[in-house]
């Protein structure tokens, strides 16, 4: 229903353009008004269970999977492989695919959920000759980046972490000389929370999870308009 309403367009995968053919305009894009979407009254909210596609919720609201266009413009949803939250398995999948280290520190935050810099012990056996106070490390291993605040000796310093974050068995760098660098054998969380890379993205996806769903009742009204904004 979706793709049939669009208009066609000539295309080519020739230079020459010696194979033209009609095809679906696909790229043709269609908004909802933002007063539609925003006003109170005209949709409830529902939270998507694990599994369930945008079909699926067309289905269950409207009696009609192919109406799930309709959900995904009214929550401008452009690519629901990524705009739509993610079953548990797939979430997973994704995150161990994006990162090295699922459990790695993404970032920190204080008491009140906002980003912070985070402030560690880092340890490791006599490797921090060549380290002193200001001096910039890089992880080596997992995103992270940070100063040293202060050096209490060989084998201890303390680090503010701008971004990402340090842990044990990572390897940094100076970020002035990459040949000066150090194995981690220990951290400790000084101040701040540490967030790890699988939290910071199921709690992405869980932004995703809540959605608005036109009433039934205003269905045909955005089937009517959306046909006429495409009548050009």
């Amino acid at each position: 229903m979706y793709f049939e309403a669009m208009p066609l367009t000539l295309y080519s995968l020739e230079d020459d353009r010696s194979n033209v053919k009609l095809v679906t305009n696909i790229t043709t894009r269609i908004k909802i008004d933002d007063q539609v979407k925003n006003q109170y009254g005209l949709y409830d909210e529902y939270d998507v269970r694990d599994g369930e596609t945008p079909e699926l919720v067309a289905e269950k609201f409207y009696n009609n999977s192919q109406l799930h266009w309709i959900i995904l413009h009214y929550n401008d949803i452009i690519d629901p492989r990524f705009g739509w939250v993610m079953e548990t398995n797939n979430l997973v999948k994704y995150v161990t695919d994006k990162y090295s280290n699922i459990n790695g520190i993404h970032h920190y935050v204080d008491a009140n959920e906002a980003y912070t810099n985070g402030n560690v012990y880092l340890v490791s056996s006599a490797a921090f000759g060549n380290f002193a106070a200001g001096d910039i490390i890089i992880n080596n291993t997992d995103p992270g980046i940070g100063y040293i605040t202060t050096k209490t000796s060989n084998s201890n310093v303390i680090v503010t972490v701008s971004s990402g974050g340090f842990g044990s068995g990572d390897q940094i760098k100076l970020n002035s000389n990459a040949q000066v660098n150090a194995n981690i054998t220990f951290t400790a969380t000084i101040s701040g929370t540490p967030v790890t890379n699988y939290v910071y993205e199921d709690t992405v996806n869980e932004a995703k999870r809540r959605i608005k769903v036109l009433k039934l009742v205003y269905v045909d009204p955005i089937i009517k308009d959306f046909k006429q904004k495409l009548e050009f």
